[in-house]
């Protein structure tokens, strides 16, 4: 019986694109630096927002990026966004950029859709990701993750997860790249 329950399992696990870290609680590191993607460039990628503008992670032209992996099922990833949304506003005019993008394999009307089903309004880019070429950059599948990318295109922040106390991390780290 148990061997049926963890093939089940195992099977349900593998077919979810990326797992909420409010269901299954990832390993996480009080020191970012040692997870291979701090002090490094940020992985290649281009892609197109829900409102079909064309994105370049190497030729990003922002002070600070903010790339923000996310799932609609996942509610540290809502609450996540819900706090960056008035940060972004307050920082666009400054060289703030945010990138979400979205985990599951949906099109750009759907993530709008779900989205305002929620509640949830946001100002700043929503990224659709087919084949879920940008989740396997920067994901062991626990969501939500948070990057922050500096104006060189090296990352300087990534954080499995989302609580309150990581707001005044991101937003002193964010700060500092806006002031150069």
């Amino acid at each position: 019986m148990r061997t049926i329950f963890l093939s089940i399992s195992l099977l349900f696990f593998a077919a979810v694109p990326g797992f909420c870290s409010d269901v299954v609680k990832p390993q996480e590191t009080r020191d970012s630096s040692s997870n291979g993607y701090v002090s490094k460039p940020v992985a290649a990628f281009e892609t197109v927002t829900t409102k079909g503008d064309l994105l370049s992670s190497q030729a990003h032209g922002a002070r600070a990026l903010l790339i923000s992996l996310w799932g609609l099922n996942c509610g540290s990833c809502l609450d996540e966004m819900k706090v960056l949304e008035p940060f972004y506003r307050e920082f666009k005019d400054q060289g703030l950029k945010i990138w979400a993008v979205n985990t599951e394999d949906i099109g750009g009307k759907e993530i709008e859709e779900g989205l305002r089903n929620k509640g949830i309004e946001v100002s700043y880019d929503l990224i659709p990701d087919p084949g879920l070429e940008i989740t396997k950059l920067f994901t062991s599948w626990f969501i939500p993750v948070t990057l922050i990318v500096d104006s060189e295109g090296i990352v300087q922040y990534y954080k499995v997860g989302f609580n309150e106390a990581d707001v005044e991390k991101i937003k002193a780290m964010v700060g500092s790249f806006l002031v150069r």
